[in-house]
């Protein structure tokens, strides 16, 4: 009888249910199995779970990853994927990221199979804080590049989504050419940002958002902030009259070129081009 191929956390024992998720994963980094299965139940996480390169974390229907403690939750390797769960924050004055991704780990070429699928990201405290998804790439050669975000949800953070491509000391760093579709973003100060020079030597480009769905509270500043070039942004965003001000809420920042925006839910009024006059968007 062939091996099994998957790997199951409930298999595995630890002093608290991260560290048991993250043996599983170790066991199936060390023993090249690809797909680590949690089961149908809430795992209450105080630390940090790391998904290793070539290792998908897959939940069951109704997996749930608690996040009780102001840690990162998950961080992933390059060729790592996370499906098919519920993250949910339970600490008031969360101030990290639920998922994180590191250019260090030089996720590059088109054929690197790092993936996020079928996801819940709520902070559920009743207070907006912390990042849902953070792209981050600070470091000479560093780049996260090519992969895809579909089918997620993110509630009630400061920022839902956040690309990052700082500035290195020597050398370039990109957060290029990511692709997020069937995103869901409610109740987020700041929905979706991305922050770089329009070029290198820290470029976020080509990222592409679409299918959108945005609703807005009173606790919603932006929709979007984005420098870079050749960044798309389609779908719909609702019930702008929730925000509090009547100030641009959709901000092509300086060192931004060429972006398009597609969400003529949107006013021209609520949209501030201070970018380059290739900037493009549709409204009604």
């Amino acid at each position: 009888m062939a091996e099994n191929p998957n790997v199951y956390v409930e298999d595995f024992t630890g002093n608290t249910p991260q560290e048991k998720i993250q043996a599983a994963i170790d066991f199936a980094f060390q023993n090249a199995r690809k797909t680590v299965i949690a089961s149908d139940k809430d795992y209450y996480m105080m630390g940090t779970v790391i998904i290793k390169q070539g290792v998908k974390l897959q939940g069951s229907y109704g997996t749930r990853f608690v996040i009780g403690a102001n840690v990162r939750g998950f961080e992933l390797q390059k060729d790592a994927s996370l499906w098919d769960a519920g993250i949910m924050v339970d600490y008031k004055g969360y101030s990290k990221e639920v998922i994180y991704l590191d250019g260090k780990y030089k996720y590059y070429n088109t054929w690197n199979n790092s993936s996020l699928k079928n996801l819940i990201l709520v902070n559920w405290t009743g207070s907006v804080s912390g990042i849902g998804i953070e792209l981050y790439s600070g470091g000479s050669g560093h780049e996260i590049s090519f992969v895809n975000f579909t089918d997620i949800k993110i509630v009630s953070f400061e920022k839902g989504i956040y690309l990052k491509a700082a500035k290195p000391t020597s050398g370039f760093t990109y957060v290029n050419a990511n692709r997020f579709d069937k995103i869901s973003l409610e109740d987020c100060t700041e929905n979706i940002v991305l922050e770089g020079s329009e070029t290198v030597p820290n470029e976020c480009s080509g990222n592409s958002f679409t299918n959108l769905q945005i609703q807005p509270t009173n606790n919603t500043i932006h929709i979007m902030a984005l420098q870079g070039q050749y960044n798309k942004i389609d779908g719909i965003c609702w019930d702008l009259h929730l925000i509090r001000h009547s100030n641009p809420v959709f901000i092509f920042k300086p060192e931004s070129n060429f972006n398009e925006l597609a969400m003529k839910s949107i006013p021209a009024n609520r949209i501030l081009n201070s970018g380059k006059a290739n900037n493009r968007f549709e409204t009604f």
